[in-house]
């Protein structure tokens, strides 16, 4: 899935991406690999799937793309 990160918590360890379905999912620092994290910012798009940590649906395996694709016309 691809989305943009819209927040970013508890300084910036963890946040929320809204996907290209309209939905907001949670992520934290458990998500991606260290190198990436700490550059993550709001707006940035990315690349990302989605599993259970526990027993709540996160995304996970957090990748950073260069550009948001173009729409549609």
């Amino acid at each position: 899935m691809r989305g943009s990160v819209t927040r970013l918590v508890e300084k910036g360890r963890s946040g929320f991406i809204l996907g290209e379905d309209g939905c907001e999912i949670y992520f934290d620092e458990t998500s991606t690999d260290d190198l990436f994290l700490p550059s993550l910012s709001v707006g940035d798009w990315v690349e990302y799937e989605t599993g259970y940590i526990g027993d709540r649906l996160r995304a996970i395996l957090i990748r950073p793309l260069r550009s948001r694709p173009l729409s549609p016309r």
